[in-house]
């Protein structure tokens, strides 16, 4: 779906970024799949980014159980992250399925946590967020990791992807 070999040349052509606002960069696969991340710094070994978005036309029609799905299978496959991942509510009113870090990072003066939304049926979006005793809204929170393990995040979060039969209403 998104080549490795072009998320890589991409992150190369990068190098030396370091970007205030972010910066967006987008992927598309010929499925019409949309990978979009704010880079905030990329350098030779590494990246930190705002957000990772993914966007799904094949599931425009997809129930919301298979959603819910998507998110808890997301969550079972990236176990390498700070924290673990667990959905933690899902509003079928809004069709919104929300995971998050399950512990979140706790100290005295924040606690830091990853939040994934799915809005149904077919938009992904994965953060990070903080609060503080003094600012209890979440703030945003750069996620630093190696290209290697951008790359892997890329790949669960593609196969994670429910098939295209399994969610047509």
């Amino acid at each position: 779906m998104f080549s490795p070999a072009q998320i890589e040349a991409t992150l190369a052509e990068l190098k030396g970024l370091a970007a205030e606002p972010p910066q967006t960069v987008a992927w598309s696969a010929p499925g019409g799949e949309v990978l979009e991340a704010d880079f905030t710094a990329v350098d030779s070994l590494g990246c930190a980014f705002r957000e990772l978005r993914l966007e799904v036309p094949a599931l425009a029609a997809a129930a919301f159980d298979i959603v819910i799905g998507w998110a808890d299978d997301f969550c079972r496959r990236v176990n390498y992250l700070l924290e673990p991942l667990a959905r933690v509510e899902q509003d079928s009113g809004a069709q919104v399925v929300l995971a998050r870090s399950s512990p979140p990072d706790r100290q005295p003066a924040r606690t830091a946590f990853y939040e994934i939304r799915l809005h149904a049926p077919n938009r992904f979006s994965l953060t990070r967020r903080f609060t503080t005793p003094d600012e209890p809204t979440p703030q945003p929170l750069d996620m630093f990791v190696t290209h290697e393990l951008f790359q892997k995040l890329v790949r669960d979060l593609v196969s994670s992807i429910p098939g295209p039969a399994a969610g047509a209403k």
